[in-house]
């Protein structure tokens, strides 16, 4: 029977997930990776093989086998991300590009704290757990009169995935698991119309839904102090239910109808290893495939028979690959020390960024902490810097008289700081 203490837990995490929230995409396209603190100060190196703690559920829920007892984990991730844009030669396609303005909007990116959570029980070769986290989001956010208005001003996507997971070790060095996604995503969009010379209305999109997937992974262990972990995350389809509304300057509302969109957030399979050099060194690797490919287009059907409003993406699949190194001093057997390097690939073509999302390739810089305070308590802090490529961005923008072009380069990084604790009971 699951023991009491860890459905107390259990309870306390699905409470938890009511105040998760979202920032700035802080992996490539609008993914998140703030699922883990120990893994952020490696750069997420081995993060389907490390095992150390209940954070593996959402990389590989074959990794629990390692783990012993009732433990819970909650994570905190401050993520401090900027997001400046510069103009080149944005302009309408047929009035003075003076009437753009020269409102740069300065940093669009929103600081968020992104929380995490998970718990887990072992009952003899199985483990139950199940986790609490925000696998996707993104927050920008421009002033209102900037220069790109008519092609974005706020962009808003939140999801919170509840992930319960099994399992099974089936010899000493082969361990398999297996589990569900269930997932809300909720989005807001809004952008100005040009409605005249010096006249802009806004237009505004909102909608949500739940949808569901499914996750499993492998863990093997072919040499003690060796572990090799292949972890799966479906896709997951979801058709958002909303509102779209088209307010004119004096503001009042000339189109308010219903609306939807379909969304498939994609699916990734991993190849995670960690292994033991002696009993201070440890080397940890990570490769990652997520199928981005996904998404073609971005198309939102009115009830009110207006035509459908189509946003070609052509994103394409991506690569995250990650290296890192954990130390146990000698003279400090309870600190392991952890640091790692990153490179995550954009979906995003040049052709095709948008100023809703201005991705480019990213370069991790990790370093991070693990200290067992007693055997039943440990605590990570990690660190990591991003560093972002300057994305270039071309992207057409209105209707009629109101079309013009959105020309200029993003400079963009990201800062993340978190911090984990871990209680085993």
């Amino acid at each position: 029977m699951v023991n009491h203490r860890f459905a107390a837990a259990l309870a306390a995490v699905a409470g938890a997930a009511l105040v998760a929230g979202s920032g700035e995409a802080m992996a490539s396209g609008y993914a998140l990776k703030e699922q883990s603190g120990s893994l952020l100060g490696q750069a997420f190196a081995g993060m389907g093989a490390t095992a150390e703690d209940p954070s593996v559920i959402f990389f590989n829920p074959a990794g629990m086998s390692q783990l012993d007892g009732n433990r819970v984990t909650g994570i905190l991730s401050a993520v401090l991300p900027v997001n400046r844009f510069h103009n080149d030669d944005s302009s309408f396609a047929v009035l003075p590009s003076a009437l753009l303005g020269t409102n740069e909007s300065g940093d669009a990116a929103q600081d968020a704290i992104i929380p995490a959570f998970y718990a887990m029980t072992q009952i003899d070769d199985f483990n139950l757990g199940v986790g609490v986290n925000v696998p996707f989001g993104l927050t920008t956010d421009y002033d209102d009169d900037w220069i790109g208005r008519y092609a974005a001003i706020t962009s808003e996507l939140l999801t919170i995935n509840v992930n319960p997971v099994v399992s099974y070790r089936v010899t000493d060095w082969l361990s398999v698991g297996a589990g569900a996604q269930i997932q809300y995503i909720d989005a807001r969009l809004t952008n100005a119309v040009f409605f005249g010379v010096g006249l802009d209305g806004k237009s505004e999109l909102k909608a949500d839904d739940v949808g569901y997937g499914a996750t499993a992974g492998v863990l093997l262990e072919p040499l003690r102090g060796t572990r090799i972990g292949v972890g799966w995350r479906s896709q997951i389809n979801h058709k958002l239910d909303g509102d779209a509304k088209v307010e004119t300057p004096a503001g009042a509302n000339i189109i308010d109808t219903g609306a939807d969109a379909e969304v498939t957030t994609p699916e990734s399979v991993s190849l995670s290893l960690h292994h033991d050099i002696n009993e201070q060194w440890a080397v940890v690797s990570t490769i990652e495939w997520t199928n981005w490919s996904r998404f073609d287009e971005l198309r939102v059907k009115f009830d009110n028979n207006l035509p459908n409003d189509v946003t070609e993406e052509n994103w394409r699949d991506t690569w995250f690959h990650a290296l890192g190194l954990n130390y146990r001093p000698t003279a400090i057997p309870d600190l392991t020390l952890r640091t790692g390097v990153a490179l995550d690939e954009t979906p995003v073509k040049d052709s095709h960024r948008t100023a809703r999302v201005p991705d480019e390739d990213r370069y991790w810089l990790s370093v991070g902490l693990t200290y067992e305070v007693t055997e039943a308590f440990t605590f990570d802090l990690g660190y990591t810097h991003i560093f972002i490529k300057d994305a270039e961005i071309d992207e057409d923008f209105g209707t009629g008289v109101g079309a013009g072009t959105l020309d200029g380069e993003y400079h963009n990084s990201v800062d993340i700081l978190a911090l984990q604790a871990n209680l085993k009971f």
